[in-house]
């Protein structure tokens, strides 16, 4: 006798959720480095390899508006190749440990410039999430998730952003609730 599963081998999950945390920059420069909230967007996708495993892919876009120090706006962008765990698999809901690892891009706008600060670096995230189907396709989820990118050179336009040429280095944190849709398939 077969039993019924929210998540089995061959599915295809997508998902789209919104939040918000806490982020912080650390840079040699005193006018990068700031800890301030943060909103984020996450979309993910991801293929059963097995009941309890998945391999997909993880975009995510956090940023703030009103970052505190010396920043105008920000955001930081990730692409992640992710595999996906399964510790508890319910009839209609299910949890998941998720870890990623891919790029990350960083673009920063100190007040009153007119173009931005870039960095671009590794990063590398740690997740998990609850999610409840409420139909045969559609569910809700809920997750929590800890990304980080390691020390990127800082540029303006390709080059150097300090006036005597030395390079400048930016890596971040991020910690971050997050709500959102799960399609399955």
């Amino acid at each position: 006798m077969s039993r019924a599963q929210a998540v089995q081998h061959k599915h295809l999950l997508i998902s789209a959720s919104g939040g918000a945390g806490v982020m912080a920059l650390v840079s040699d420069r005193v006018d990068l480095t700031t800890t301030t909230a943060c909103n984020t967007f996450r979309f993910s996708f991801a293929y059963a390899l097995s009941d309890k495993w998945s391999l997909g892919v993880h975009y995510d876009r956090i940023g703030s508006n009103e970052p505190d120090g010396d920043l105008d706006r920000l955001h930081l962008t990730t692409y992640l190749l992710e595999g996906t765990y399964r510790p508890w698999i319910g009839d209609r809901a299910v949890v998941e440990c998720t870890v990623g690892l891919g790029a990350s891009a960083a673009s920063l706008f100190p007040e009153g410039a007119r173009l931005p600060y870039t960095a671009s670096g590794g990063a590398f995230t740690l997740g998990v999430r609850y999610v409840h189907l409420l139909s045969n396709t559609v569910g809700l989820m809920v997750g929590s998730e800890h990304a980080m990118a390691g020390a990127g050179n800082v540029l303006l336009e390709g080059d150097s952003v300090n006036p005597d040429g030395s390079v400048s280095t930016l890596e971040w944190n991020s910690q971050r609730l997050t709500a959102g849709m799960v399609v399955r398939f």
